[in-house]
């Protein structure tokens, strides 16, 4: 019986025309996430780590395609290591473009977007310092109605902690939910 259910309304939510509002004077409101998780071995040291990372954003539509706005950042690290653990939390905002490449008609779209970002770390030894990011992503949405879409994205960010000399290149993959809300229209 739930696959039955499942089965009519997935045909009955892309059964009507799909596309999402990239016009002018639009609003973006959604926001993606990763997990990720890794094994190593250092000088004979096992080194466990994982890490999610959640970036909610809101953006504004100034022309036709092309967004900007605010992202936010909420990460937890965790690395097991030679019987100790780090725990460290990441905080962070910064701006965001984004462009779409195909016309708003399309129940998929193609977009790029760059973003930057300002974060506060602090971890479980009672340290904490500030870095910043560069992330350039881009994939395709695909929406459900006119208001709500799935992102899948290739992102490549570059990472930099001047207080403890850290730099990093990370590729990444990640999956995010858009809801595209039009201006209301007075007639």
């Amino acid at each position: 019986m739930k696959k039955i259910l499942f089965l009519t309304f997935f045909i009955s939510v892309f059964s009507f025309i799909s596309n999402g509002q990239i016009t002018k004077n639009n609003w973006l409101v959604g926001g993606n996430g990763r997990l990720s998780s890794q094994k190593q071995t250092l000088n004979s040291s096992d080194i466990k780590g994982f890490n999610i990372d959640l970036s909610p954003n809101v953006g504004y539509f100034f022309i036709d395609k092309f967004a900007g706005g605010i992202k936010a950042r909420l990460a937890f690290d965790k690395v097991e290591f030679n019987g100790g653990v780090s725990k460290t939390t990441q905080t962070g905002i910064g701006p965001f473009f984004r462009y779409y490449f195909l016309e708003q008609l399309n129940r998929i779209n193609l977009f790029a977007e760059a973003a930057y970002q300002y974060l506060h770390n602090s971890g479980n030894t009672g340290s904490s310092n500030s870095s910043n990011t560069f992330t350039f992503s881009a994939g395709p949405v695909i929406y459900f109605n006119t208001s709500v879409g799935v992102e899948l994205t290739a992102n490549y960010e570059i990472f930099n902690n001047q207080s403890v000399n850290t730099k990093a290149k990370t590729f990444f993959l990640s999956i995010g939910f858009q809801i595209h809300l039009e201006k209301e229209k007075n007639y």
